[in-house]
């Protein structure tokens, strides 16, 4: 092959690598515009009244943490990743939560990834809520947490009262308020793509 056509081989295929790519950021980023909106946060999550599935996870102290070990106790579990930027803004709002909350809820940031990968994650943030790790997609599928960060409020029998995605602080106790609500408000409104009542609870509200 000539160099003229060797050169005209070897553009045209950039060419078509860059439109790849450029078609997969585009269709990546709608899919996560349609995540975050309400449709796309009401599909996913178990839906308030499922019975949260249980668990054993391995702390960043090397101790293993489950959800019957929180029997008694409500719990926001938080679904993360190092490499997601959301979370990691997330981590003063969720400090915030926990020092507001401490009397009534425990907080749980569940980090994909290996226990060294979520340690890094804890020491290079400063997290002080209990982290934990899931090597794999296996218990994000159970609780059908296909993006991050979201979070789930379960009570203290073990079920699923209020899920959404979590971004700020206002996304924390916007949980709160669902469930301790749990039923649409008078003019339908919606928020974080479940039913809450139209008062404001105890804290921050968007």
């Amino acid at each position: 092959m000539s160099g003229p056509w060797l050169a005209s081989y070897i553009v045209l295929w950039g060419v078509v690598l860059f439109q790849g790519v450029a078609i997969f950021v585009l269709l990546r980023q709608l899919g996560i515009m349609y995540l975050g909106t309400a449709q796309g946060v009401a599909r996913d999550g178990l839906a308030p009244g499922s019975k949260a599935p249980d668990f054993i996870v391995e702390g960043i102290d090397g101790r293993p943490l489950s959800l019957a070990g929180y029997r008694g106790r409500s719990l926001l579990l938080v679904f993360g990743s190092p490499t997601c930027g959301p979370c990691r803004a997330l981590i003063p709002d969720l400090h915030r939560f926990a020092a507001e909350r401490a009397a009534e809820i425990d907080v749980l940031f569940l980090s994909h990834g290996t226990t060294d990968d979520a340690r890094r994650l804890a020491q290079e943030l400063e997290i002080h809520v209990p982290v934990a790790s899931h090597p794999d997609e296996s218990l994000a599928e159970k609780y059908k947490a296909r993006v991050t960060p979201f979070a789930f409020l379960i009570d203290g029998e073990g079920v699923v009262r209020a899920k959404g995605l979590a971004n700020n602080h206002a996304h924390l106790e916007m949980l709160v308020q669902m469930a301790q609500g749990g039923k649409q408000g008078a003019n339908g409104a919606r928020r974080n793509g479940a039913p809450i009542e139209l008062h404001t609870p105890e804290g921050e509200h968007r």
